[in-house]
């Protein structure tokens, strides 16, 4: 970045942590909880570890990040106690003074009970903001969509996609009427305005159609519709991905990884500036054991 490109914030984006309780009551066999305790005890906890995510308070602070940016899976099979690990993460990096924005994902409405009481909102903001507008007064909770103004003619907007599934689907849903609330909040922005947009799930199908977003045409159409999201930030897949878009008409796709895996976990450093975005991505180079973070690519785009 050139010196006179000083950013107007920096944040980091992470996803798919993945908190886990490995629990055997047998009421989970009634849901389909006991699908994610298997997958726990075989594979997950084997390649995932949550705990070392307290690795990246000191690299933040370093950086000097402004905000931090959950895209979803905070939970592995949407159990309180794993809500509880979640909660106290966040809590603990509120405490060092970062400001915490999530979103829940699949795993984190992962059974029915807990989609229908919307467990994930007893633990975590379904605003990101004073309801001082009619844009950030939106809440995730009751309209699948939130917002924060960061300043600069820059906005946060989050979506809430996901949903209980059947045991061997993973989709999420982006419905005809939080489409309408989408392109109606992109309306009332000033022009000149610019819009960071997460959600958990990607924008295309790269796996089995039983992992994607359904209606994922009408968010891309969406999309090509605004110019001023600038970027759309995601999880979902574990696998990081930077692709500019913007000659189609769509905005900068971000996949974080998983921040969680052991080996090869990933993460996003955002910079903001008046010319356009810097991108640093993180990986977790796992040496001798030990989660160890390193820069490992740096992309500049400018607006």
């Amino acid at each position: 970045m050139h010196s006179t490109d000083k950013p107007f914030f920096r944040l980091a984006h992470i996803s798919d942590l993945h908190f886990s309780k490995l629990t055997w009551n047998p009421s989970q066999f009634f849901s389909k909880r006991w699908l994610g305790n298997l997958n726990l005890a075989l594979a997950r906890k084997h390649t995932f570890d949550a705990e070392s995510l307290t690795t990246l308070f000191p690299i933040f602070h370093d950086r000097g990040v402004d905000a931090v940016l959950i895209t979803g899976d905070l939970t592995s099979t949407s159990h309180e106690e794993e809500f509880i690990l979640a909660q106290q993460f966040i809590e603990n990096l509120k405490r060092e003074k970062f400001k915490v924005f999530t979103l829940p994902g699949n795993h984190d409405h992962y059974t029915k009970n807990a989609y229908k009481h919307k467990l994930f909102y007893q633990f975590f903001d379904a605003t990101y903001a004073p309801p001082t507008d009619p844009v950030s007064s939106l809440s995730l909770k009751d309209d699948g969509m939130t917002a924060a103004y960061f300043g600069h003619g820059w906005w946060l907007m989050a979506l809430d996609t996901a949903l209980a599934t059947c045991l061997l689907s993973s989709n999420g849903y982006f419905s005809s009427e939080l489409e309408q609330k989408l392109e109606k909040a992109l309306k009332e922005l000033p022009d000149d305005h610019n819009v960071i947009l997460i959600n958990h799930f990607p924008l295309f199908a790269n796996e089995s159609p039983r992992k994607s977003l359904l209606r994922r045409e009408a968010l891309k159409k969406l999309l090509e519709r605004f110019p001023k999201i600038r970027l759309y930030l995601h999880g979902h897949s574990h696998r990081h991905c930077i692709a500019d878009l913007r000659s189609s008409n769509l905005p900068i796709i971000l996949d974080s990884g998983s921040a969680a895996q052991k080996k090869g976990g990933t993460w996003n450093l955002i910079d903001i500036t008046p010319q356009g975005c810097e991108i640093e991505v993180f990986k977790n180079t796992n040496k001798d054991g030990d989660t160890s973070w390193e820069p490992v690519l740096k992309n500049h785009f400018k607006w």
